[in-house]
């Protein structure tokens, strides 16, 4: 399956518009992808010469206007990766600050029932998480692969992997603690989450195995 198409069929549908768009991010690396060839080849068709001075200079030339080119294209589009970023990074902040109060009410709270929420909360949000972190390494991965380079693993790495992992080891802190505060006084919680949890089908992640 295509990650496109499993990342619909995997949305937490009231978070919809908040995800990668994956296939925003594609359709300009396709397009990116056609420029490159378009100026590839002009650059072949170029008339060669006899003059070596003029030949220098002119290759010259072209060989500075195709790096500024190399550089608008991977600026382009590391910044509309980067906007993509910013967008996810704000909902799961936002959520996040709401997670930590609500964790601080529940220590407090004898109600079974407010805490599985939360802690399916807490679950679907871990889930936008990984979902989102392999949207960005998938199109990371095709940007280095279409162009032949590894700025866009570099990226991933730097910039966006560990940041979404600190997100997570957060997230499961406050899963644990709920789960723990549940445990106290009503037992385990996985037998009430279980009840439930197979009509959302949205907390499996099998991505090694897909392009």
């Amino acid at each position: 399956m295509k990650f496109g198409k499993y990342l619909r069929n995997n949305m937490i549908s009231r978070y919809e518009e908040i995800y990668i768009d994956y296939k925003g991010l594609k359709k300009l690396l396709m397009d990116l992808g056609a420029i490159e060839e378009e100026r590839k080849s002009k650059q072949a068709k170029q008339p060669h010469g006899n003059n070596n001075n003029n030949n220098n200079n002119k290759n010259y030339i072209l060989q500075f206007q195709a790096s500024q080119q190399v550089s608008d294209r991977n600026s382009k589009f590391l910044l509309s990766v980067w906007n993509q970023f910013q967008k996810v990074d704000r909902f799961i902040q936002d959520n996040e600050k709401d997670l930590s109060s609500k964790s601080n009410y529940m220590e407090s709270s004898k109600d079974a029932q407010l805490i599985i929420a939360c802690i399916k909360e807490i679950e679907e949000l871990q889930s936008f998480v990984q979902l989102n972190l392999d949207g960005f390494r998938k199109i990371l991965k095709k940007f280095d692969k279409k162009f032949t380079i590894t700025i866009g693993h570099e990226y991933f790495k730097n910039m966006i992997y560990s940041h979404f992992q600190a997100k997570i080891s957060v997230l499961n802190y406050y899963n644990t603690k709920l789960s723990n505060i549940y445990s106290l006084y009503f037992g385990d919680p996985e037998e009430l989450k279980n009840s439930e949890r197979s009509e959302s089908g949205v907390f499996s992640f099998c991505m090694d195995e897909q392009e």
